[in-house]
């Protein structure tokens, strides 16, 4: 082989190994960079998932007081219906339920992102997609009893509350109403143990692997 081609051979071959050298490196560097983007990304989650779990823990308690006093025309035969008195039906109107806030959104922010590959764990990935997906019918469930209640149980509430007296028909309008709400509410109730029940299982994840 002449001499020029040689050289031109071995310059070819040092500029291959410099070349897989870059990339080895590059791909060195952006493993260590997304592990580094990992551990940060799951030191806020830890954090988040404690919160959440004490917002839930309060809600749910609240939410288990409040449904005996709205949910008190549930089930009621029309004789024990027409036998309350105004002051116990006004009383169902002085119960407040708690649709859960979550405290900040990386999670979420990173589902939807498509980021979520950036967690290496894959149950944990699984975990994290569940707890977006929950996340998604609670905002629905907590809109569909809002609306609902807003809309059509307390206008006629305040129909029939207008001048001091329940009649028959307004009393059962009401139940019906309200045995709806109460099924909406529990939509609502049953999204937030689901949550809990996940955010305590990822947070015994998160902490067995920090």
């Amino acid at each position: 082989m002449p001499r020029r081609s040689t050289e031109l051979l071995q310059e070819f071959v040092v500029i291959v190994i410099g070349v897989f050298l870059a990339l080895a490196a590059e791909s060195w560097w952006s493993e260590r960079e997304n592990r580094r983007l990992e551990r940060e990304i799951r030191e806020d989650m830890i954090v988040e998932f404690q919160a959440n779990i004490g917002i839930l823990e309060a809600d749910l308690a609240t939410n288990a007081e409040a449904r005996p006093r709205m949910a008190i025309l549930n089930g009621l035969t029309d004789a024990a219906l027409m036998a309350l008195t105004e002051d116990q039906i006004a009383g169902m109107f002085s119960a407040e339920w708690a649709g859960f806030d979550p405290e900040m959104g990386t999670v979420q922010a990173l589902v939807e992102s498509g980021n979520i590959i950036l967690v290496s764990d894959r149950d944990l990935r699984l975990r994290l997609a569940r707890w977006a997906g929950l996340l998604e019918e609670r905002r629905r469930f907590n809109l569909q009893a809002v609306q609902f209640q807003h809309r059509e149980v307390m206008p006629s509430f305040a129909a029939a509350a207008a001048d001091g007296q329940w009649s028959a028909n307004e009393r059962r309008e009401l139940q019906v109403l309200t045995n709806q709400l109460i099924r909406l509410f529990d939509n609502v109730v049953r999204n937030q143990r689901q949550l809990l029940q996940t955010a305590q299982d990822i947070l015994i994840v998160l902490r067995e692997s920090a």
